[in-house]
């Protein structure tokens, strides 16, 4: 382990045990956030310190979010340590701490709950809430091994095999076309456990791995802590955002490099607790990932009350990310259909809430439908969630076809990397901005599809004027000159032989169009850039 990765993981994750001997025969205990009133003194001076400590690409990619040189503040400072070592004497045993909620977990005898709570550094404590894994379980419907005889789209400039659909219905197929795979994009993967011997991953640049269950860098299947199915989650989904095996699954981000965090538990009768995921996003985070995935859902401790976007521990950390310049992709879940199905962080006011379609674009049934409690639409986009291509754990070149939120998350999670290493200037709130707006029906979103399918095509070329110039008598497409003008510019194209014009990425402003043609009429109008614009101009033949 290197050193930077080593003060990496000590500033996010603190594990100790500590058995206290009158507590430690007391069997009535439980899991708890403490959290703290403040984080010591000279916070001004540590804060400087930290950021010297601070990877340059999270420097970087802070800056844009924040747009201040200053990008390390009071959630980075660890928790104090003094404090630590004085609730030593009160707990069973260490399991996290976090810098963002300012809050150490731990397993705590439910007698000393209440002495903890009275101390005066402790401002308040709650359990750490909890995750039935069946929540966000998949469904396997069909599965299979490669054959070396992918089908070949004769649309597609690779070999897609069967999960060309998946991407073309999200316009990753354009991107990959345009030379945008990822690279230069890391993504923070969050899941059960990864099997990356599987031939799809023989191609994934994995820069990190930490199991923050076990507290090691192994995260794949170990028989002497994990169950059978422990990695089986995360490798399929993995898979369907990172893989590449040509003929059987190309996934949408495959040139991104990743950051692997072991962070659910799996198995019938065992519960995720979230404190694993809070310390696996601050990790990926510093550690300068661009975007997160993640198909987790707290519910066990929190009421519909609570999905506000702020109340929920897991929400709380998904909003400091994206503040930080992180954007996190969240599966909404498989408890729909009916409102108020989600889970905790899908509620969550920045990050990116993912719901589910089948091949035709119609909402998969168990996708979770929102609002939040407090009205905001939920989900944000959509994926293909339903016989959705992903890599089979336990083999080296088997594949399958899954149902669940937890594999549109991850292509959803492509989407935002492609339109990152598209454009390394934006701000993640112009990244979101572009991907809400250009979805499939961002002029009326709804709580069951949110703004509709996510595109990758049109977010990158966000915001832009498009459309068809045609006859209007035979609506056959005609070759073009267009003008786009503004006071200071004026941009000149000619549509193609089908009709088809496109303006990407424009400036905001008020715009006024010409179209030219020999034989034809003038055409005159205005727009008004954002949002995109789309739509057919006919012209007239003159007399």
């Amino acid at each position: 382990m290197t050193v930077l990765k080593s003060w990496l993981i000590a500033s996010v994750i603190l594990y100790v045990a500590c058995t206290i001997p009158d507590v430690s025969g007391d069997n009535n205990h439980g899991v708890y956030w403490i959290f703290l009133k403040d984080k010591g003194p000279d916070i001004e001076k540590r804060i400087l310190e930290f950021q010297n400590k601070l990877p340059e690409r999270t420097i970087t990619r802070r800056m844009k979010a924040l747009n201040n040189p200053i990008v390390a503040d009071f959630y980075d400072l660890p928790v104090y340590k003094k404090y630590v070592n004085i609730l030593q004497a009160y707990i069973i045993e260490f399991r996290e701490q976090s810098r963002w909620l300012n809050a150490i977990s731990a397993k705590v005898s439910k007698s000393q709950l209440e002495a903890i709570e009275r101390l005066s550094f402790v401002t308040r404590t709650q359990p750490v809430s909890r995750s039935d894994y069946q929540l966000i379980q998949t469904e396997i419907v069909e599965s299979w091994t490669a054959n070396g005889y992918g089908y070949h789209h004769p649309d597609a400039g690779c070999d897609y095999g069967r999960s060309f659909d998946q991407l073309n219905q999200i316009g990753v197929i354009w991107a990959h076309e345009q030379g945008y795979h990822g690279e230069g994009i890391i993504i923070c993967f969050l899941d059960t456990g990864f099997l990356t011997y599987h031939h799809a991953f023989n191609h994934m640049n994995i820069i990190a791995t930490y199991d923050f269950i076990n507290d090691d860098e192994f995260v794949g299947y170990d028989p002497s802590q994990d169950l059978e199915d422990q990695p089986r989650h995360g490798t399929g989904c993995l898979g369907t955002i990172g893989g590449y095996y040509p003929g059987e699954l190309i996934g949408p981000a495959f040139g991104a490099s990743y950051i692997l965090c072991k962070t659910e538990v799996t198995g019938s009768e065992t519960a995720v607790e979230e404190d694993y995921y809070v310390a696996g996003l601050e990790w990926g985070e510093m550690m300068g990932a661009d975007v997160a995935s993640s198909s987790l859902s707290y519910y066990d401790w929190y009421t519909t009350d609570d999905l506000d976007g702020q109340t929920c521990v897991t929400t709380i950390a998904a909003n400091i990310a994206f503040r930080k310049g992180m954007i996190l992709c969240s599966s909404m879940g498989n408890s729909g259909p009916g409102k108020f199905t989600l889970g905790a962080p899908a509620d969550s006011r920045y990050s990116l809430a993912i719901g589910a379609v089948q091949w035709n674009g119609k909402l998969a049934g168990f996708s979770s439908w929102g609002p939040t409690v407090d009205g905001r639409i939920k989900p944000d986009i959509c994926a293909r969630g339903v016989a959705t291509i992903a890599a089979s754990p336990y083999t080296t070149d088997g594949f399958g076809k899954w149902n669940g939120t937890s594999l549109s998350c991850p292509l959803a999670a492509g989407v935002v990397a492609l339109v990152t290493q598209a454009h390394p200037d934006w701000s993640p709130y112009r990244i979101k901005e572009a991907i809400l707006k250009t979805a499939s029906q961002a002029n009326r979103p709804d709580i069951r599809y949110g703004w509709g399918i996510v595109n990758a095509k049109d977010a990158i070329n966000y915001p832009s004027f498009s459309g068809y110039v045609i006859d209007n008598a035979t609506k056959k497409g005609l070759v073009a000159v267009i003008e786009l003008i503004t006071e200071k510019t004026e941009i000149v194209i000619n549509s193609d032989s089908s009709g088809y014009f496109l303006f990407p990425n424009l400036s905001e402003g008020d715009y006024t169009v010409k179209v030219f043609k020999s034989g034809y009429k003038q055409f005159v109008t205005s727009i008004d850039i954002p949002p995109s614009e789309e739509f057919d101009i006919e012209l007239e033949k003159k007399e």
